[in-house]
């Protein structure tokens, strides 16, 4: 199967050289997308275009999902890589990616689980967060849903797109590939310490990819799985009110004068998360199911 690597550039001119160069013996394209930089990134692009390398340029800086898409668009392999152009990702890596592929996965993340420190503390932090409540909104164990490095066929790319703006893409794509039952691997990876500037926003692209995971599992969510959740939202909803009482009641008199209030919001926020967590256990099955009987269509065709 053919490997193309797709790597969107953004005023990367130091790090991306660095990126084709290693590359350039472990797939067999690689396609360079230069998202308007305003530095030297597309003259350091241009100088290594050419037989395997293939550049194509925006006009104006239109994101790094647009990139990735005109990536895809121009990719001619059978499988397709995404990596960063800020030489994070090593390029050994990238046989054990194909190898999953062709043992049956349908999306491949390098999790980054190696040589952490390179990610910034407050990074980390979200990294994990945003791994639990993918984990948890997709009913998969996923340890790094914001990878920058992943693989999957080319076949399945529309399916697995996504409405992104950002570096929300990434956690949005992982999450869809679950709720979809798509199979999902990770292996362990090393994280190199950025070659450049880091144009991470953790605040602003941390509340873009809480938005995605909400969007995600709504978007994604079968109806049978959304008419358990809606009592859910509305006995968390009532909990809270009676919680909110409670509390104002304490801070202006010192006392609660519907003392079951504080447990009957316990229980109807209890009772709310555990409908949730049964609503995204069915979808899980039901879109699992789905994958399988396809898998079965395929093979029957054969």
């Amino acid at each position: 199967m053919k490997t193309s690597l797709v790597v969107p550039a953004y005023n990367e001119e130091k790090g991306l050289p660095l990126v084709v160069q290693e590359y350039l013996d472990v797939v067999d394209q690689i396609i360079v997308v230069d998202d308007g930089s305003s530095d030297g990134t597309f003259q350091a692009a241009k100088a290594m275009a050419g037989g395997k390398t293939k550049l194509f340029r925006h006009d104006r800086n239109a994101g790094k999902v647009a990139a990735l898409r005109t990536g895809v668009k121009h990719a001619s392999g059978d499988i397709i890589i995404f990596t960063d152009a800020d030489n994070t990702y090593p390029a050994r890596y990238v046989p054990d990616l194909v190898r999953e592929i062709e043992n049956g996965a349908d999306l491949v993340l390098g999790a980054r689980l190696q040589s952490r420190d390179n990610i910034p503390a407050f990074n980390r932090i979200g990294n994990n967060i945003f791994s639990f409540l993918a984990t948890y909104v997709s009913c998969m164990r996923i340890k790094d849903s914001q990878t920058g490095m992943r693989a999957f066929r080319r076949q399945i790319f529309d399916t697995l797109d996504v409405k992104a703006k950002g570096l929300e893409f990434e956690t949005k794509m992982t999450v869809r590939a679950g709720k979809l039952g798509y199979k999902i691997v990770e292996i362990p990876i090393e994280y190199r310490e950025r070659v450049g500037e880091s144009k991470l926003n953790p605040i602003k692209d941390g509340a873009r990819m809480l938005t995605a995971l909400f969007s995600v599992a709504y978007t994604e969510t079968s109806l049978l799985s959304k008419m358990i959740l809606l009592p859910s939202l509305i006995f968390i909803f009532i909990g809270m009110i009676a919680g909110f009482i409670s509390i104002y009641e304490k801070v202006k008199y010192g006392v609660i004068s519907h003392e079951f209030y504080p447990i009957f919001t316990a229980f109807l926020i209890l009772v709310g998360v555990q409908l949730i967590s049964l609503g995204l256990m069915v979808d899980y099955l039901t879109k699992k199911l789905d994958r399988i009987e396809e898998r079965l269509v395929k093979l029957k065709a054969l």
